[in-house]
């Protein structure tokens, strides 16, 4: 299986290749379920650790625990 990433300039209709044409190899035994894999890319790294670290704050202020 190949993939490739690219970009029509919709005035124009010029193809503009954003990735090259890349082999990808399919995995040999799909996971079955309906959630998707957590993100690693380096934008959304470590925010799933502050974002429980932001609901326990916001869960002991509704307690009035702070």
């Amino acid at each position: 299986m190949t993939i490739e990433v690219y970009r029509i300039n919709p005035e124009t209709g010029v193809r503009t290749t954003v990735r090259r044409k890349h082999a990808v190899k399919p995995v040999e035994m799909v996971e079955v379920g309906q959630k998707y894999p957590p993100c690693m890319c380096a934008r959304c790294e470590g925010r799933t650790e502050l974002l429980r670290a932001k609901l326990a704050e916001v869960n002991r202020r509704s307690r009035g625990e702070l």
